[in-house]
């Protein structure tokens, strides 16, 4: 038995001997890439020097065997005639070299070579000439590639890919081959009718670009991931694979892909393993590029448009210069009569000036005497109203002492609202047209515990004969809670008052008129709303200045002065609260009085 045991030992040692696998890798080996140019993993500069993501991933590598191994190994890179010559020399048996050129791990691959485990998510997408329609149903597939050019690279997965979708169609496509240092991209760009297949992070970067190509949803695929591609015999694939798995190299290698492809994108295509919907997240990727290079570009064209604007003030600056001097230069010898001549313009203004100034004082003088003249008016308005009001007062005190006993209940209300009238008129003239208050643009407000249910009934009552007339329904509706509120009773009721009176005016006939109260312990607020004909954007603007005339009329001939809502406006400022109005066109108006309690 253990004779038999060393017999298996002794042949596994000399398999490993002779094909090289587990091989010790000795100090100052040299590993051979053999390479070919896919842009940006592997390529040369303008220099021809080798560069790319991958060309410092192999560098990376070379540090991380001295460090992590103790191992000086010899880096070389050997550039391929094609992208095949990278895949057929994987068959030569040489146990020291690696192939590099953004290869896919597939199964046909994996029968002749074998790979390093993968360093980036591998998908590849369909693009289109730009103008193409995306298609969406099997027939505009069908469609497609019936009537469009493939263009492809021999021996690459994007021909694999074509078959298959040749072999899924069961269309015979038309196949345009490029050199294998060429991008297919640069083969469906700038031609009509033309579709092949790509990777999808070289796709991005050129929609990065401003590169303009359509991508099909329909045949997005992700594969096992870009790796490095070895000999079945490699000695490096242990090492490479350690290298690929380790955390801190990964981190190094994310890095490296970030600074060819950029950090999002890098991030984009590392994050794809997994997700679901592969086509909704590369489109929405597509999305946000795309608004990126708008804004870069109209900051592209603020930079030139600021540039050329600098460039044309300057040369106007430098032109208007040049045009003083010569004219300076030319006009030298009349420069004394110039002088007379501004000298004459500055006489003549001065003289205009003072007639000006003149007639300014002339026209203060006649505001001034006709502002006493207003006065004046106000105080006799004030005297003349008080008298006749005085007597109303007296007479109706006197009518209803000694009324008899005939009269109707309704006939007593109104005997009532006579002298309820003429006292409210009497403390109106009071307040509105104390000549004190007006020459001051002030009102004295007073501070007065006020019922709001009982100051909304009598508005109410006063206007629902009017809207009666109109055969127009007014409904009131009071705040349950909180029913006193500290303002000036007056000027409350005043508002009340024109905004229900405006309401009842420029309502049809037949439609509601509500006046509702709202209360916070805070605060009370006030709405009065119509079924009216609403008001304009432009009726909006100028809806509470003085004497202005609105689109909507009165409804049955009224008189509208275009002062009641300048009043409104006015006393909700001395009440120290706030009026809006929100309207519609033809859907009516309701105006919010809001007040402090």
């Amino acid at each position: 038995m253990h004779r038999l045991f060393a017999i298996i030992l002794f042949a596994c040692t000399l398999c490993n001997s002779v094909f090289g696998l587990n091989k010790p890798v000795q100090n100052n080996r040299e590993l051979k890439v053999i390479w070919f140019t896919s842009f940006p993993f592997i390529y040369e500069d303008e220099n021809g020097t080798v560069t790319g993501i991958e060309k410092e991933m192999f560098e990376l590598f070379r540090d991380y065997m001295q460090q992590k191994n103790g191992k000086n190994i010899q880096i070389t890179f050997s550039k391929a005639p094609d992208f095949s010559g990278v895949l057929s020399s994987m068959k030569n048996g040489d146990a020291t070299i690696a192939g590099a050129s953004a290869l896919s791990i597939t199964a046909e691959r994996q029968e002749y070579a074998q790979f390093t485990i993968s360093y980036l998510p591998d998908v590849t997408v369909l693009v289109s000439s730009a103008g193409t329609p995306i298609v969406q149903t099997i027939e505009e597939k069908l469609e497609m590639v019936r009537n469009l050019d493939a263009v492809t690279i021999k021996g690459t997965k994007y021909e694999t890919l074509l078959n298959d979708l040749e072999e899924e169609t069961g269309v015979s496509l038309k196949t345009i081959y490029i050199n294998s240092d060429q991008n297919i991209l640069d083969g469906i760009m700038g031609e009509p009718d033309r579709f092949g297949f790509i990777d999808l992070p070289i796709y991005l970067m050129r929609i990065q670009n401003g590169g303009e190509v359509v991508r099909q949803n329909f045949f997005t695929t992700i594969g096992q991931g870009y790796a490095f591609i070895l000999p079945d015999n490699s000695i490096w694939k242990d090492y490479l694979d350690d290298f690929l798995a380790d955390p801190q190299s990964q981190q190094a290698i994310s890095d490296i892909i970030s600074k060819y492809l950029g950090e999002e994108l890098f991030e984009f295509v590392d994050n794809l393993h997994g997700i679901e919907e592969l086509g909704t997240s590369i489109l929405t990727k597509e999305k946000e590029m795309q608004l990126a290079l708008i804004r870069n570009a109209n900051l592209k064209l603020e930079e030139e448009l600021a540039v050329r604007k600098i460039l044309i003030i300057s040369t106007s600056v430098l032109s208007v210069l040049l045009f003083v001097i010569g004219y300076l230069l030319y006009k030298n010898y009349k420069s004394t009569r110039l002088l007379m001549g501004q000298k004459e313009q500055i006489e003549e203004q001065q003289t205009d000036i003072h007639l000006k100034n003149e007639q300014l004082i002339n026209r203060n003088a006649q505001l001034v005497a006709l502002n006493e003249e207003k006065n004046n008016l106000v105080r006799i308005l004030a005297h003349d109203i008080r008298s006749p009001l005085s007597q109303i007062i007296m007479i109706t005190e006197i009518v209803n002492k000694n009324v008899n006993q005939d009269i109707t209940e309704q006939e007593q209300k109104m005997l009532n609202q006579v002298t309820i009238s003429a006292e409210r008129i009497n403390q109106m003239v009071t307040k509105i047209l104390d000549v004190d208050g007006l020459e001051e643009n002030r009102v004295k407000v007073l501070h007065e515990r006020v019922d709001i249910r009982t100051i909304m009934k009598d508005v109410s009552q006063r206007y629902r004969p009017i809207a009666a007339q109109k055969d127009i329904d007014l409904t009131v509706e009071f705040c349950e809670e909180h029913n006193m509120i500290r303002t000036d009773h007056l000027l409350l009721l005043l508002v009340l008052e024109n905004l229900v009176s405006n309401a009842v005016k420029f309502s049809q006939s037949g439609t509601c008129v509500s006046l509702k109260s709202e209360c916070e312990y805070d605060s009370a607020l006030f709405m009065v709303s119509d079924e009216g004909p609403g008001f304009s954007d432009d009726d909006k603007k100028k809806l509470f200045n003085r004497f202005q005339k609105l689109s909507a009329k009165p409804t049955a001939g009224e008189s509208s002065t275009g002062l009641g809502l300048s009043i409104v406006k006015k006393y909700v400022n001395d009440l120290g609260g706030e009026v809006w109005v929100e309207s519609e066109m033809g859907k009516g108006s309701t105006f919010f009085v809001k007040l402090t309690v």
